[in-house]
């Protein structure tokens, strides 16, 4: 069956692809996108109309903004004035929507309580494009509303008004008592123009609400048969390969094979203690860790948390190193720089796909999701360059992408409480037999590795601070935008500075952290530069993946949204209270939605689904609400023109739970509000690719960092406060923190919300003791 071409005007939101996925899986279409400012048509109307004769309808999309603001709306603005003769059906939402209304006599006004988020019943009489239709809960995202009476007072909910004599309403929500009524959809009285307010896309939209696509495309086909003097289109459109697999090693043969050894254990591992079993016989170079964290013995997660990873790169261990301040790419070897171009973040993510491709392994063990390949992490500021966004205040010389290619590795399998000592190299066997008894040996002892002892000879000391009364102007400044439209939910964050003694390394300061937060995705990390440059000490408890797909192809998301603190009276049963209102079921709603879009924008990526949605998981120091989103790669990673989770990863940064959306337009303002100041690592991601196809990603939160000068870790000397008071930052421990403002938020509540979430770092890293 042939497809019908429709086109889709993009408003830079972040519900987009969720819309075109929708109009695909309910329509015999085939959807072409284009952004409101596409240079070819935004001054050349002629250019425009001709390129619409191609298409059976268009739909125009939501977004930020004001409908009456040119930049906002764009090529939106021409579908109202075309010629009798070049007329089509389209379809507005949200943003659309109010466009078609202020083009044919209505305003449009702020909300006195904006809808980002909010579920309610939609009414209508089952007409048009609700005809068939029951009952219908729809998902809002809008802070403006259209009004087709200057006053507000509709005389009658189902007529044309007298401002607006050619719309003809379809549906209202006439369950806001503050807001009163708000129209949620009409259609032009003769021309084929249909618009709704609510998201039909959205995964809290009921399927009634959803039928409204199936009903405007049988209201298209009827004024087609009778209106239309071209023939139906039926173009089976191409689009460009998004993932530039062309210039990428198809990897459908292994290059190497997995050696690897398993060892038991009777008891609980414990994962410190076998890092520092490894720590002294790895020629100086730091093990990075990736580890599932445990309580009493029991892992803290274990639908995320069966497995720990033990990277043990050396000093000639391949190098990534991404800048975004520069555009360089770096690549080193046996510890000098190989190449060194001009690059930009695509260059960098293709770089780290080849790279894997080439090494593709088989020959592991199939149940462990880590054989070998690159660990790092991509900095929140090389996600900003993704969306282009220009990123501000990055220094010249710290990488924005950083990952160390580990070609030996340990995995500690907490289910069946055994190791895994794996190694790429051809021919290992001395290090594999040297690596087994020294973790046997410690398997073999009865005692965990004891928590460092916090003494106040040697306190972390706060350099900076947010401060309340400026942490709180910007939750209202973030409120503002919010009631005008421009964003529907926005995180701000902020960061804390502390330095601390030379007797305080990463490493004891991380196994304190572990022992006192754990966590399902904490990691160790310490990067050393090749040759210059600064060192990177990372210590993270972060709750909260980002991004896995395993080597069949399932990909998921684990978003965290919605936190309440665990203070003295708080049980379970008051967090889900808490976390059931309106305001924190909105703020896990919308990320989820944005990620949904985003997963479905990456090509070759199908049947996105949300398993778990709003879901109360338990922590060391809080209750979060947790989602759960899922999507298959096709093909599976790993073989001929196969579709790479690289590509997903690259396609979803930065992390929507740390932007809030529109992703796009959220970040630009977020860049204003927080002063633009970099984030850095905090809200990026730090993780694996493994050469057997797989991946795994966290978002950086609950963690402290810290850039050195191009020393050793464990050699820090004692000049980092006077560094810090010189205005550099060499030596200073940060500490990010942060929440999703809504217009629902209490302002005290968001300051209460960030400062939790740091002293949750804090108090592990220094056990009370600041100064």
């Amino acid at each position: 069956m042939p497809l019908h071409p429709i086109l889709f005007i993009d408003a830079y939101d972040s519900f987009s692809n969720s819309i075109i996925a929708l109009l695909e899986a309910e329509l015999p279409v085939s959807v072409t996108s284009i952004k409101i400012d596409d240079s070819r048509f935004v001054l050349n109307d002629e250019a425009f109309f001709a390129y619409l004769h191609g298409f059976d309808a268009v739909v125009a999309g939501p977004g930020p903004g004001h409908p009456s603001n040119a930049q906002d709306i764009g090529l939106i603005a021409k579908l109202w004035t075309l010629p009798d003769e070049l007329l089509l059906p389209v379809l507005g939402i949200c943003l659309g929507f109010q466009s078609l209304c202020l083009a044919f006599g209505a305003t449009v006004e702020r909300l006195k309580e904006p809808r980002h988020g909010i579920m309610s019943m939609v009414t209508h009489r089952g007409k048009d494009i609700f005809v068939d239709t029951g009952k219908v809960v729809a998902t809002q995202y809008h802070s403006l509303h259209v009004m087709i009476e200057a006053d507000g007072k509709v005389p009658s909910f189902w007529e044309s008004s007298e401002q607006c004599p050619e719309l003809v309403p379809l549906a209202w929500d006439l369950m806001n008592v503050s807001n009163g009524p708000i129209l949620m959809a009409v259609r032009h009285f003769e021309k084929p123009l249909w618009g709704v307010q609510y998201h039909p896309e959205s995964i809290c939209t009921n399927e009634q609400g959803q039928k409204l696509i199936g009903k405007w495309w049988e209201q298209v086909e009827m004024w087609r048969a009778c209106h239309s003097k071209r023939p139906a289109q039926a173009l089976n459109l191409t689009t460009a390969n998004v993932n530039g697999s062309e210039s990428l090693i198809d990897g459908e043969k292994a290059n190497c094979q997995v050696a690897w050894r398993r060892l038991e254990s009777a008891r609980p591992i414990d994962v410190a203690g076998l890092v520092d079993a490894l720590r002294g016989n790895n020629a100086g170079v730091e093990p990075l860790l990736l580890e599932s964290g445990s309580r009493d013995g029991k892992q803290v997660n274990p639908e995320t948390g069966r497995f720990s990873i033990i990277g043990l790169p050396d000093s000639t261990s391949e190098q990534i190193r991404y800048f975004t301040s520069t555009s360089v790419l770096e690549i080193s070897s046996n510890g000098d720089i190989q190449s060194s171009k001009s690059a930009n973040i695509d260059e960098a993510f293709s770089t780290l796909d080849a790279i894997v491709r080439e090494n593709k392994a088989s020959g592991g063990p199939e149940h462990i999701p880590f054989w070998g390949g690159p660990i790092g992490y991509v900095s929140y500021e090389a996600g900003l360059e993704t969306i282009d966004v220009r990123p501000r205040g990055a220094h010249a010389d710290r990488p924005d992408v950083w990952f160390v290619f580990t070609e030996r590795s340990i995995v500690i399998d907490h289910k069946e409480q055994s190791v895994y000592v794996q190694s790429l190299r051809c021919t290992d066997s001395p290090w594999l037999d040297n690596t087994e008894s020294t973790l046997q040996e410690h398997l073999n002892t009865k005692e965990d590795t004891p928590l460092p002892p916090i003494t106040t000879d040697h306190p972390l000391t706060i350099l900076h601070a947010p401060q309340k009364s400026t942490y709180c102007a910007k939750v209202r400044t973030c409120q503002s935008h919010l009631r005008a439209g421009s964003s529907y939910e926005l995180c701000l964050t902020d960061q804390t500075a502390l330095s601390t003694s030379s007797s305080s390394s990463a490493w004891s300061l991380y196994t304190r952290l572990r022992t006192r937060n754990p966590a399902p995705f904490a990691a160790y990390l310490h990067f050393q530069a090749p040759t210059t440059g600064p060192s990177l000490s990372v210590v993270s408890s972060s709750p909260e993946r980002f991004l896995s797909w395993s080597r069949t192809g399932e990909c998921q998301f684990r978003p965290i949204k919605g936190t309440v603190k665990k203070v003295p009276g708080m049980t379970r049963k008051k967090a889900e209270e808490i976390l059931a209102s309106p305001k924190e079921r909105a703020e896990n709603l919308m990320i989820v939605d944005l990620i949904r879009h985003d997963l479905s924008g990456v090509d070759g990526v199908t049947a996105v689904h949300v398993p778990k949605l709003m879901s109360v998981e338990e922590y060391t120091s809080v209750y979060q609400l947790v989602s759960v989103i899922e999507g298959t790669l096709s093909p599976p990673p790993g073989g001929p023109n196969s579709t790479s989770g690289i590509s997903v990863l690259a396609a979803s940064l930065p992390p929507g739970s740390m932007t809030g959306a529109p992703k796009k337009r959220s970040c630009e303002l977020l860049q204003e509000i927080e002063e633009g100041k970099p984030r850095g690592l905090y809200a990026g991601v730090i993780g694996y690719l493994d050469v057997g196809g797989g991946g795994d990603f966290s978002v950086v939160i609950r963690t402290a960092y810290r850039w050195g000068v191009g020393r050793d870790d464990r050699a820090r000397g004692e000049d980092e406060e006077e560094e810090e008071e010189e205005g550099g930052d060499d030596g200073v421990w940060k500490v990010g923190a942060g929440g999703a403002v809504t217009v629902l938020s209490e302002v005290e509540g968001e300051w209460e919300e960030m400062c939790g979430k740091r002293e949750s770092v804090l108090s592990a890293l220094t056990g009370g003791w600041l100064v």
